[in-house]
């Protein structure tokens, strides 16, 4: 059984946006920072005096342990201000009740707006100017410039980035077409393509937005380069193995392609300080750059405010939206005299017979349950003068129970 106390202590492992800090202050948490990288065995023991800890800091290994997880008694959430939990053992905070919110989305519209970005230093060839006048070249030129306006964007993928991509595309005068293999419907004037192949004869730029599935690795080969359009661009900051490099690099050489921008890398380094190489270096009118598409103030203040905002709500009233490892439930009000049990169970069969036993006993003013991998969430409010510690202690000692709240 757990309630929130009276004095919510809150672990930072990472800096987090003022927007996040503004939100957890205003809840009156106290919190407090350790933004040195602690070791398993510090963690370990730093984690059990608190009700939630958060992270920000995108790591290639699991921070927050199964062994970590398990040392956090009074844990009731973990807080990612990113767009990946990976860090986090996910499957281990479920089975012990404890919620993960991330933001996997916030970052939509940064990453829509380097794509553009890419789309009119390569159609002006900016990229190549700046590096030649940065060693005192003067080469003020117009061959094979081109506006924007009138151009056509091909989109493969048409989900979150993508259909943004494809509002601010019009908004620069090009035409959009797109192609996603799931029925998507058309934002503006885009105009869905039946096949990858008949998007990527009719584009001018075809900018890739798909997700990092089996599927899509090499989705762009060889034979799909042949069917671009001659003096075509290449544009990809969603998935770094999308595309096949080594057919790329050759287009980009041999001239079927006019320019390339790309912000996602198979293999991609690890440290800042790893040494990093593509075979499409030194190339003409080609921009590389590391994986920045998210990477904007406004994105993480957006990010903060998300995650802060979704963990303060779980913690006053249950609301899980938002959590990548528990059913999504968006509470109501919770009326006067009434107090609200919130139960985390296995799903396995019988469970909700022997919940709905206990609670048949008390009034019960409102109740839902949802299920997710395994897991049951269910919130009932009860009328105050019927919550005991019996109540509370029937279901705590259900075989089944993983944990029960009480607000």
């Amino acid at each position: 059984m757990s309630s929130l106390p009276r004095e919510t202590r809150v672990l930072l492992l990472d800096p987090l946006p003022q927007t996040a800090m503004k939100v957890l202050k205003d809840n009156n948490f106290k919190i407090d920072e350790f933004f040195e990288t602690l070791s398993e065995a510090d963690l370990v023991k730093k984690i059990g005096d608190y009700q939630l800890v958060c992270v920000r800091k995108e790591r290639d290994y699991v921070y927050l342990t199964d062994e970590v997880i398990r040392s956090g008694h009074r844990l009731l959430a973990i807080g990612v201000f990113s767009r990946f939990a990976s860090q986090i053992d996910v499957i281990t905070a479920q089975n012990m009740g404890i919620p993960v919110f991330n933001s996997p989305y916030q970052h939509q519209h940064a990453v829509a707006e380097l794509i553009i970005s890419y789309t009119i230093l390569l159609a002006r060839q900016i990229g190549d100017r700046s590096r030649e006048i940065h060693t005192g070249e003067w080469n003020k030129v117009s061959a094979k410039c081109y506006e924007v306006r009138g151009k056509t964007m091909g989109i493969v993928g048409y989900g979150h980035v993508g259909s943004q991509l494809g509002v601010l595309s019009e908004a620069l005068g090009m035409k959009v077409i797109f192609y996603d293999d799931v029925a998507m419907m058309p934002i503006g004037n885009a105009v869905a393509k039946d096949s990858l192949s008949e998007l990527l004869s009719g584009s001018d730029f075809v900018a890739i937005n798909i997700s990092a599935d089996p599927e899509n690795v090499k989705l762009i080969g060889k034979p799909q380069l042949e069917l671009m359009k001659k003096g075509s661009y290449i544009i990809n900051a969603s998935y770094g193995e999308a595309i096949d490099i080594d057919p790329v690099g050759e287009g980009l050489k041999t001239a079927p392609l006019k320019g390339g921008g790309l912000g996602v890398w198979p293999n991609q380094p690890s440290f800042q300080t790893d040494k990093f190489t593509t075979p499409l270096q030194g190339l003409k009118n080609v921009i590389l750059t590391p994986t920045i598409g998210d990477k904007t103030l406004e994105s993480y203040e957006r990010m903060g405010a998300e995650v802060a905002a979704a963990v303060a709500r779980y913690l006053v009233d249950g609301t899980t939206i938002g959590a990548v490892n528990f059913p999504s439930i968006a509470v109501w009000p919770q009326r006067p005299n009434t107090r609200r049990i919130v139960n985390m169970h296995r799903n396995v069969r019988g469970v909700l017979k022997e919940i709905d036993f206990i609670l048949s006993a008390y009034n019960v003013g409102r109740q839902i349950l949802d299920t997710k991998d395994g897991i049951g969430y269910l919130i009932a409010d009860v009328g105050t003068e019927n919550v005991t510690t019996e109540i509370v202690s029937q279901l705590a000692l259900l075989a089944n129970t993983i944990r029960t709240r009480i607000l």
